[in-house]
């Protein structure tokens, strides 16, 4: 062999040694970004769980691995995350898959729940509400059932892609359309089907979508208030079309599972196909919560500076901070040790004995939260009891000029109850607003040196929580 032989071979083995370790190992490549969702998932970060999966998704359909355990593994945690996200059907629609690979699969006992369970064991018994392949354009249309429609994996780009359905007499939709979504689009586009004959439907994708790598899409039955009576597919869990002639989609690009503006809802399900935060999932153990606002209090009795409240008798806090930390007892219900500062601003008559005046109220309060909704986002109602002190400042009706704005302090048993609010932003965050109701009781006239008052008292405030 002459040396330019030698060195062409040479290079050619180079270049298959760079480039093969990248394709070497999808199974790994499958498995961590399945581990990846499933630590998304922990956050309560339904939507990056699901795109984690779907990725993992694309990665076994281009490595051959579609009929692999592997796959039925993703199948089965992307099942998992779509109920969490509030889309049953979409779940449904996974588990089927899922049990199409591996009839004894099972759900791992860290995300298992009676529900999940149940619909689990639908899909096993075949309950796969009427997706039998579309049958030739002679089909019996009485013998139809459901919406019906062949999964379509690859197709060749730059052209329309035609899409069929078929539609039982058994629903009545006002339209039947495919919605599909194109790369690096977080968005689904809606494609009417026209009818043709007794139940089929016919219609595409337009030339102007097939482009890229992959297409997500999936194919519903519509009725007058734009809700699901039947689908093949789901926003969270589409079907994957892989466009074929097209280098593969670098999964950092892909966003097949974010939230929609074409927001279909399942109503035999009471599911959402577009998505949303809902009952399911593992819910974080420990949330801290970090909040600010102001307070206002129903004041009697003697100030701080021994002057008495003559007339009624509202004061205020204009600053307060709360700090939290709880114990989550399970989605809905939270235990925890809050505390709370008020800042006391504008007095200017000095304590009785003392130069200046008090210019912090700090309490301790022990908190019970319950969300009235099983997602835990929502209202939420809460409980508290602790000690401390809350400090108002108030106008004396009688006083000098500059020496006439007092501070009167309550406690130091603190009981109360409170209504918020909880909304969660992405990842581990929320948003969270608080309105907190205290009652303070005296139990005598003063502690230490401080007067004190029985009395009430209230707080707003806005903050954020992150759970863990």
């Amino acid at each position: 062999m002459g040396t330019r032989s030698f060195a062409w071979v040479a290079s050619v083995l180079l270049a298959v040694g760079t480039v093969a370790p990248a394709f070497a190992d999808p199974r790994g490549d499958i498995a961590a970004k399945s581990k990846e969702a499933m630590e998304s998932y922990d956050l309560m970060d339904y939507d990056a769980a699901k795109k984690s999966l779907n990725q993992a998704l694309a990665i076994a359909k281009k490595s051959k691995l579609d009929k692999d355990p592997v796959t039925a593994k993703v199948y089965l945690d992307l099942a998992i995350a779509a109920y969490a996200a509030g889309d049953v059907d979409g779940a449904k629609v996974a588990f089927i898959s899922a049990v199409q690979i591996d009839s004894k699969i099972q759900i791992s006992p860290a995300y298992k729940s009676p529900e999940l369970q149940k619909l689990l064991d639908e899909a096993k018994g075949g309950e796969t509400g009427g997706e039998a392949p579309v049958a030739d354009p002679g089909i019996d249309c009485a013998a139809v059932k459901g919406l019906q429609h062949t999964v379509i994996d690859t197709a060749p780009a730059g052209g329309p892609l035609a899409i069929e359905a078929l539609v039982g007499s058994d629903i009545t939709p006002v339209k039947v359309a495919v919605m599909y979504r194109v790369e690096g689009a977080t968005d689904f586009t809606e494609s009417k089907l026209t009818r043709q004959g007794d139940c089929k439907y016919t219609g595409a994708i337009p030339a102007a979508a097939m482009k890229g790598s992959l297409i997500h899409y999936y194919v519903a039955a519509l009725n007058s208030d734009n809700k699901a009576i039947a689908a093949k597919g789901s926003s969270g869990s589409p079907n994957i079309l892989e466009i074929s002639g097209k280098v593969a989609l670098k999964s950092d690009e892909e966003d097949p599972i974010s939230g929609t503006k074409t927001k279909v809802t399942d109503s035999s399900s009471g599911g959402s196909i577009g998505g949303g935060v809902i009952a399911g999932g593992k819910p974080p153990k420990v949330m801290i919560l970090v909040g600010g606002g102001t307070g206002f209090g129903y004041v009697n009795g003697s100030t701080e500076g021994g002057n008495m409240v003559e007339t009624c008798c509202v004061g205020n806090s204009l600053v307060v901070v709360n700090v939290e930390l709880d114990y989550m007892v399970n989605r809905q219900l939270a235990i925890g040790v809050a505390g709370r500062i008020g800042l006391p601003i504008g007095a200017n008559v000095n304590a009785e004995g003392a130069e200046g005046h008090s210019t912090i109220a700090p309490a301790g309060l022990l908190r019970v939260r319950y969300a009235l909704s099983a997602t835990g986002e929502g209202v939420r109602v809460m409980g508290q009891v602790g000690g401390g002190v809350m400090r108002n400042t108030i106008k004396l009706d009688t006083g000098m000029a500059g020496m006439d704005t007092d501070i009167v302090a309550q406690g130091p048993i603190l009981v109360g109850a409170g209504i918020g609010f909880m909304k969660k932003l992405g990842g581990n965050f929320a948003f969270i607003a608080d309105l907190s109701a205290l009652a303070g009781i005296a139990l005598g006239d003063k502690i230490g040196t401080t007067r004190v008052n029985s009395g009430f008292g209230a707080d707003l405030s806005l903050g954020l929580a992150v759970g863990f």
